[in-house]
């Protein structure tokens, strides 16, 4: 197990490795057969110009957004005043009023309802050790 984790690791480096390599030279047209390949070339890296330009004027577009946001978020907080001790202990007493009403105290209150409905519900005692008991027991399991 630990051979397979090792080789996928491994595997898993010179994959990066290999992404990050330089791409091959261009073969130069040494024959005038190797011109009409080079056309396809030039249309991709034509087509891959374009599209590294177009990627970092959005990357441009969108960080300057992200920057403006955070410059304004950050100004909007400093604006926002500290909350005094009182009013942390106001928050606080509020929010406890709030869980009281779903929280522990509330499912303490069922749980003993529910157990004073269950003492009031009578018990069946069965004998399971009789062959009476043991095919009414299989007849109500069958459907």
């Amino acid at each position: 197990m630990n051979k397979l984790l090792v080789a996928l690791i491994a595997g898993g480096f010179v994959t990066v490795a290999a992404a990050q390599t330089a791409a091959p030279a261009a073969a130069p047209a040494a024959a005038p057969m190797a011109a009409p390949a080079a056309a396809p070339m030039a249309k991709g890296t034509e087509k891959a110009k374009e599209v590294q330009a177009t990627t970092t004027q959005a990357v441009d577009a969108s960080s300057r957004k992200t920057a403006a946001e955070a410059k304004a978020n950050t100004a909007a907080s400093k604006n926002v005043a500290k909350s005094t001790n009182a009013q942390k202990q106001a928050d606080v007493k509020a929010t406890a009023k709030e869980v009281d009403q779903s929280g522990a105290r509330a499912t303490a209150a069922e749980q003993k309802a529910n157990t004073a409905i269950s003492k009031q519900v009578p018990k069946e005692k069965v004998n399971l050790g009789t062959p009476a008991a043991e095919k009414e027991m299989a007849k109500k399991a069958t459907p």
